[in-house]
């Protein structure tokens, strides 16, 4: 069964039963307070006979008692062995009576009619005391409460149709995004095209927060897959430009590789050289795809003494002057040190390869720890620094391809910080230098200690 179907009719089942139960309550409360109603008046003419008939002079007490019955009923005398010593009834009233009934007053019925009825004691003409009983036929009554009865029936079925309407329409307003959200993804299986659900920026019920969770998740989806798209086309065309090469000194070396010394050293050079590049490319690619399975292992690290064996590794590799410098005295921050040297690494070799000056890697406590890394080099243009973290990404191809980059290194930083909660700001002017921070949260740092006027912590 449809959901929409299953909105309806539970919806409609739960009102009726809801009307039902509500229009009983009416119906006994308003029966119960009516029969009561009829008993006690019953009771106050039995009260006012009695009162009347232990005043009167009259000889013959059945004066009294014609004038007392009531419309529809009946008055019985016994005396203590239930014999009747006196029975005035209405023509109307053919039933009799049981000859006991159960406590003073009430109701009962009799072959399908409802009598109200009172016992009183009384004492009779001959001094014997006998028990006067008053009854009364409630059939105008009845005939009031089956009206109602009635009235009641046809009111539940009258409001069961606008019930019945608007539980329709509220399984559709209900179900009707679901099947928008059904076609709509649909459409996307049969085309492979990302479309949205139509939002109506009014409303802002559950109902149009799906949708508008929904829009966005497809535009991420539509993003990702565009990037994804974008990554395989791009890492095809850089693997395709080092297989090209090794496959034409292949066929150099199937050639004139067995008699010329020179051409088969050039070409195991050249095609040692590629399969490096080809190396290094897929270990990027590696560490990209796996950038998500292994969680960081935050450890308590203090960057000056951390940084230092880092410069000093690249120092060794490159000759190069790679200058430490740390502020506001000594830093610990949490953190993960392997992903942190992995990504200290990355921005240093790409500050190595486009600066031909010193490098500078600085330390310090601005509220939250930074480490900054300096050179001054060839700089990045303005209008290339919002794409520098974009895999594939080259300010200069042919600069990257001289210095053998694939425009990896920053994407695969940049997931790198992302991971460890950091976050990469980077400043740069042409021909004068790019300045990369590395800015850790203010949850994962512990700032430096004062210093007393001894200049001992």
């Amino acid at each position: 069964m449809k959901l929409r179907n299953r909105i309806h009719i539970y919806s409609t089942f739960l009102t009726l039963v809801i009307l039902i139960i509500l229009t009983a309550v009416i119906y006994f409360s308003f029966s119960s307070l009516t029969y009561s109603t009829e008993v006690e008046e019953l009771e106050s003419v039995s009260d006012a006979l009695l009162r009347t008939y232990n005043s009167s002079q009259v000889s013959d007490p059945n004066e009294v008692l014609r004038g007392y019955v009531p419309v529809l009923g009946m008055i019985t005398v016994r005396d203590s062995d239930r014999n009747v010593l006196e029975l005035i009834q209405k023509p109307e009233i053919t039933e009799q009576l049981p000859e006991r009934l159960d406590g003073r007053s009430g109701t009962v019925v009799v072959e399908g009619e409802r009598f109200a009825y009172t016992h009183s004691p009384i004492i009779w003409s001959d001094g014997t005391v006998a028990e006067m009983q008053i009854a009364k036929s409630l059939r105008e009554v009845s005939g009031n409460m089956d009206t109602l009865r009635l009235v009641l029936a046809i009111a539940v079925l009258i409001a069961m149709i606008p019930v019945i309407v608007s539980g329709a329409v509220l399984a559709r307003i209900v179900t009707g995004p679901v099947t928008a959200l059904t076609d709509t993804m649909r459409n996307i299986q049969k085309s492979g095209k990302f479309e949205k659900l139509p939002i109506s920026e009014q409303s802002n019920d559950e109902i149009n927060q799906m949708g508008m969770t929904f829009n966005e998740m497809m535009a991420l989806l539509e993003v990702n897959y565009l990037k994804q798209e974008e990554f395989v086309s791009n890492a095809s065309h850089e693997l395709k430009t080092p297989l090209t090469i090794i496959g034409s000194y292949a066929k150099l070396l199937e050639r004139r590789g067995l008699e010329d010394q020179a051409v088969a050293k050039e070409s195991i050079a050249a095609i040692r050289t590629e399969t490096d590049r080809m190396t290094s490319m897929i270990e990027q690619f590696l560490l990209i795809a796996r950038r998500n399975e292994t969680s960081p292992v935050y450890q308590e690290v203090e960057l000056g003494d951390f940084l230092s064996g880092t410069v000093a590794a690249f120092n060794q590799a490159y000759s190069r002057d790679f200058l430490l410098e740390v502020e506001n005295g000594p830093l610990t921050v949490s953190t993960d040190p392997v992903k942190l040297k992995q990504l200290l690494y990355i921005i240093l070799d790409n500050a190595r390869k486009y600066s031909s000056d010193r490098i500078e890697v600085i330390a310090k406590f601005d509220g939250t720890a930074i480490i900054q890394i300096r050179d001054y080099g060839e700089g990045i243009p303005k209008e290339s620094l919002p794409y520098i973290f974009d895999r594939f990404y080259r300010v200069d191809k042919a600069r990257n391809r001289e210095t053998g980059g694939f425009g990896l290194g920053l994407a695969l930083a940049n997931q790198l910080a992302d991971i460890m909660k950091l976050k990469l700001e980077v400043e740069s002017i042409e021909k004068l230098g790019t300045t990369v921070s590395i800015v850790f949260s203010s949850d994962f740092n512990v700032p430096p200690l004062e210093l007393n006027q001894e200049g001992s912590r």
